[in-house]
């Protein structure tokens, strides 16, 4: 396999929102997963820039852990769990709801789990949860440390 380009994720993805294959096919996501309304605020998001993004680190999944960027649509509660691929690029990792407060989540994770996580527990060494789910290596620098970290090619 090739490594990915900007080109190639463009053409097999997305330019600006990545959906990886498998648990989420675009076209099944845009019907069972996404609606117009999140399309759009998942456009929103990556169209805004690394400037906007929150960080979570170390959050425990299982007994793994989960560092990536997280942002909630106001009034709908729609939680994007994701990586920042390039300035205007993102992969969507996690979709899910908080409950009544702001730390626990509900949220379907692009490798066909349904996890409950909680920001307020963490796990420093654990392996990354979903570290790259499109799988491959990375011929440029994205904006994701964890990509960088392991899937980058010298």
């Amino acid at each position: 396999m090739a490594p990915h380009t900007m080109e190639s994720i463009a053409q097999e993805y997305n330019n600006e929102v990545i959906i990886p294959k498998g648990f989420w096919i675009a076209e099944e996501a845009s019907k069972d997963i996404f609606d117009r309304d999140d399309w759009l605020f998942l456009k929103r998001i990556a169209q805004l820039g690394p400037t906007t993004d929150t960080k979570i680190s170390d959050v425990k999944v299982g007994d793994k852990k989960l560092n990536c960027m997280h942002k909630t649509q106001p009034k709908r509660n729609l939680s994007i769990f994701y990586r920042r691929i390039d300035t205007n690029c993102i992969m969507v990792i996690g979709v899910g709801r908080h409950e009544k407060t702001n730390k626990k989540y509900d949220v379907n994770w692009c490798d066909g789990t349904r996890k409950m996580i909680d920001l307020s527990k963490t796990n420093q060494n654990g392996s990354e949860y979903l570290a790259n789910p499109i799988g491959g290596t990375f011929s440029f620098q994205t904006l994701d440390v964890v990509i960088n970290k392991d899937f980058l090619e010298p």
